[in-house]
């Protein structure tokens, strides 16, 4: 991956190139993010770039055999961790390795990827992954190792907020020595879960949503749409890659949700609380990858209403049985939940993704848009 692959995010890159360049890479980087917003494509491109022989003033060549190993995420001196969890095939003490090549193939076709598609892809059955102290042994012998090319060793951890207390305590110690041309890339959507001491040892990059202009271009680029289209996409996205896809994908599928959706909205604008109660309490009891596709479905329906409520029909394609149910929410919600009715909704996808209490998610959407339209 290269630095040009990063949607956005040009600030950080240029702070990375800066490190680079002066030769002063801190031995632990802390990438915080929210979902989507791609501190991992931009920690393997960080990488990718510390290691080429022939980089440029602003990039990795992205044609030298480092570059074209690291593309694939199969650099011998590249190691990844991330959270596991036992499966059909891995009973017991599940590490990263197990799983190595479901995680190259999910990272090769969506490095932007929420939580919930690794642990679909590697089989853990809606279980939470975690990072444990098999796994902390593990990175500790691979960085301790000399470089199998000569050059850096580099460990990306991604969500390091799921290591427990023994791993945790176990990498600390290696954060306190670390060993010589090796760097760590921790990546945290909760970097407040971290353990303080090994935030104290880390230089923390904190990345900002991706700025409209560069999503668009993304959006405009992935799905084929104009630029106002895909503006609002990204708006209404929080600045998420991932969330912008899949509410983009959720927008031209027929839902099982419209009936739900259309009692919560209309028992917020009728204050028929009891109505909006039954809702949130059926959709606290949905998978987890259910309950993000109602959240995508309700996106998608308050963008309807948004845009009717703009006097403009020729963005937003709704069925004949529904424009008299638009209309209505396009007349009645108050011009001044739109956004904020987007920002309490990509919060409840995130918060599905660090797997909150769904009884609470719920609770708190439905109460704060009961209060807010």
């Amino acid at each position: 991956m290269q630095f040009s692959s990063v949607v956005g995010q040009k600030d950080a890159i240029g702070r990375l190139i800066k490190l680079g360049k002066e030769g002063k890479v801190p031995h632990a980087i802390l990438f915080g993010e929210e979902p989507g917003y791609g501190a991992l494509p931009l920690s393997v491109a960080f990488a990718q770039y510390l290691s080429c022989p022939n980089k440029s003033e602003t990039d990795s060549c992205g044609n030298c055999p480092s570059c074209n190993k690291f593309s694939k995420l199969i650099h011998p001196d590249l190691h990844f961790a991330f959270p596991v969890n036992t499966t059909k095939k891995i009973s017991s003490k599940p590490v990263s390795d197990n799983f190595i090549d479901s995680w190259r193939k999910v990272v090769r076709e969506n490095p932007y990827m929420a939580e919930q598609e690794l642990y679909d892809e590697i089989g853990t059955e809606n279980k939470l992954g975690n990072i444990g102290v098999a796994e902390a042994s593990l990175i500790f012998r691979k960085l301790s190792m000399t470089s199998f090319e000569g050059g850096n060793k580099y460990m990306i951890i991604w969500l390091a907020e799921r290591m427990n207390q023994e791993a945790s305590n176990k990498l600390l110690k290696l954060l306190e020595e670390p060993p010589k041309e090796t760097f760590l890339f921790l990546i945290s959507q909760s970097p407040e879960k971290i353990l303080p001491t090994i935030l104290s040892r880390c230089r923390i990059i904190k990345l900002p949503p991706i700025k409209i202009e560069d999503l668009s271009e993304k959006l405009m680029e992935e799905f084929s749409i104009n630029r106002t289209d895909a503006g609002l996409w990204a708006k209404i996205s929080g600045g998420s890659l991932s969330h912008a896809r899949r509410a983009i994908l959720e927008s031209t599928d027929s839902s099982a949700f419209d009936n739900l959706i259309a009692d919560l909205i209309n028992g917020c604008l009728s204050k028929k609380l009891m109505n909006v109660i039954s809702v949130w309490e059926e959709v606290a009891t949905l998978t987890r990858e259910q309950q993000r596709n109602f959240c995508y479905k309700l996106i998608e329906y308050i963008r309807r209403s948004y845009i009717l409520s703009l006097g403009s029909q020729e963005l937003s394609y709704i069925p004949e049985s529904q424009k008299q149910v638009f209309a209505h929410w396009a007349a009645t919600i108050k011009p001044a939940f739109y956004e904020k009715g987007f920002e309490l909704v990509n919060k409840a996808i995130t918060d599905i993704e660090r797997s909150v209490n769904s009884k609470y998610i719920f609770a708190d959407l439905s109460n704060r848009f009961f209060l807010s339209l």
